[in-house]
């Protein structure tokens, strides 16, 4: 199979799925990952799509922004967010805050605690707990990412798994009625998914502005949450998925 045919092949997959694997391209059409790589970036380069860890997505599709923008983006409802999620946290326990801006907005809330742990691999949110005096800090090892300003990786998911936190706190790229908790990035899903194994309770922290999007990762179905905390009542088509699941809805 010629490259051009494969590229129109590939085309017609993401106008299908949204979404195309390069190792489930490379399997079907019986060539390697690095051809297949070379096709998505002419293909890139023509504008038809965009790369992204482990395949590619359409170029017209909406993407998650470097969080030093997001931070400016509904502060004021991440920060009525983070205020009805700052009750559920008790004193003398262990929580992990990920990376984020609306788990940025609770950690600026940590004050009042005599003795709590806060695990994260967000260096924003470690530089912003360990301000509170009762607040004592760890930040997990990982590969920095400096757009983000996070570390991920093997490491930082080897590192977790050492762990049980009495909760976690994860922010979300997307809130989808068809596909539940979607992220943009697979090493922010990979170890969202990580975290929800060793906690008694989950907490997804997510503003207005996330329901009905579409990321390209989906990081968990509702069912598998146990607690969603927002600004506002979630829209109809949401609240329609998540009846009959055990999500508990906490909103402003």
């Amino acid at each position: 199979m010629s490259s051009e045919i494969r590229k129109e092949v590939i085309l017609e997959r993401l106008d299908r799925d949204q979404r195309v694997s390069v190792l489930e391209l490379s399997t079907e059409f019986g060539v390697s990952g690095e051809t297949i790589r070379r096709d998505l970036k002419d293909l890139e380069a023509e504008g038809a799509v965009r790369r992204v860890h482990g395949g590619a997505i359409p170029a017209g599709r909406a993407t998650d922004t470097p969080i030093t923008e997001r931070i400016k983006l509904n502060s004021l409802e991440k920060d009525e967010v983070a205020g009805v999620a700052r009750p559920l946290i008790k004193d003398d326990s262990v929580i992990f805050l990920d990376t984020g801006t609306t788990t940025l907005a609770l950690a600026r809330k940590l004050i009042g605690f005599k003795k709590l742990r806060l695990y994260t691999n967000s260096l924003m949110i470690a530089q912003t707990a360990c301000q509170h005096f009762g607040v004592k800090v760890q930040v997990t090892p990982g590969y920095l990412r400096t757009v983000e300003q996070d570390v991920v990786g093997y490491d930082t998911i080897s590192y977790i798994e050492r762990f049980h936190f009495d909760m976690v706190f994860m922010g979300i790229g997307a809130i989808n009625a068809n596909f539940g908790f979607m992220d943009f990035e697979e090493d922010e899903a990979r170890i969202r998914q990580v975290l929800l194994t060793r906690t008694s309770r989950s907490v997804m922290l997510a503003d207005h502005s996330k329901f009905g999007r579409l990321g390209n990762v989906i990081t968990a179905p509702f069912g598998q949450i146990g607690t969603l905390v927002t600004d506002c009542r979630p829209p109809e088509d949401i609240l329609s998925a998540v009846r009959g699941e055990e999500l508990e809805i906490i909103h402003a």
